[in-house]
């Protein structure tokens, strides 16, 4: 008789010592029943020949399977972290942002060209271009997070090279621009070059920052410009004067972080962050 295995689970009757005979039919039964498990499982259904014809052996089936069913779910995970943004309703790119231009003052202090108040300078941000979560309603200085996750932040910035004066003191002229999230990274990107004064053309700097960002964080955009020529007694009046920076930011939301990820550890900060 043919099994009621893969398609069924056979019910077996009880026999009793010097009660109940065993009939040839109930061996039979068996035969049946372990014929119809041997034909499901295969011959050696501890291995598995992969794609480059090698043979990989597991202990047992059992282990086998629990490898089979880790697989999946890491496959599972990584497919849902793809489609991530789709399910949350977050289209890509996200936002993108400009600024008409902001006027930015030289550094004042030439000696010490990392002063955190009189060297760098926000950019506003006044001319939203895709901005569907309104980052920027209004003119702003910097941008919130709305959404914690793994972002990807591109930034240009360009500022015309300041021609040489009569009075310029500087003999050639550099800008730096960086990315800086208060109280957690004041360069999470950085970017920066030099030209000699009259030079035809303008700065350009593209920092940008790819990482986690956490809802309610801040982030702005901040350039500081000079003359590269040492100056003694600082701080001096250096003649280049404020110059105009033009801004473009696109920010990029990639996918979410792990659900126990919900604000920053303070370990993340840069150690030299004040």
């Amino acid at each position: 008789m043919p099994s009621h295995f893969p398609k069924a689970v056979r019910r077996w009757p009880q026999h009793a010592n010097q009660r109940d005979y065993v009939m040839a039919e109930h061996v039979n039964e068996i035969q049946d029943e372990i014929a119809g498990i041997s034909a499901t499982l295969g011959v050696m259904p501890t291995e598995y020949l992969d794609a480059s014809g090698k043979t990989v052996s597991y202990t047992t089936v059992d282990s086998r399977l629990d490898i089979i069913q880790r697989e999946q779910e890491r496959l599972r995970y990584y497919q849902d972290g793809l489609l991530d943004a789709a399910k949350t309703g977050w289209n890509l790119p996200i936002c993108s942002l400009r600024s008409s231009g902001t006027s930015i003052p030289q550094t004042v202090n030439q000696s010490q060209p990392n002063h955190p108040v009189n060297d760098w300078h926000p950019v506003l941000f006044d001319k939203p271009v895709i901005d569907p979560l309104n980052l920027a309603p209004k003119p702003t200085l910097s941008l919130v997070c709305p959404q914690t996750g793994w972002w990807v932040i591109s930034c240009r910035t360009m500022m015309w090279v300041p021609g040489r004066g009569p009075k310029t003191q500087s003999t050639d002229h550099k800008m730096d621009t960086r990315l800086h999230i208060p109280n957690v990274s004041t360069d999470a990107g950085t970017d920066g070059d030099s030209a000699p004064l009259g030079t035809y053309g303008f700065h350009r700097n593209n920092p940008s920052y790819s990482g986690a960002w956490y809802q309610g964080e801040k982030l702005a955009v901040e350039v500081r410009h000079m003359g590269n020529k040492p100056v003694t007694n600082a701080p001096v009046t250096d003649p280049i004067g404020p110059q105009t920076v033009f801004t473009w930011i696109g920010l990029t939301y990639i996918r979410a972080l792990p659900k126990d990820m919900v604000t920053r550890p303070d370990w993340d900060a840069d150690p030299l962050t004040p």
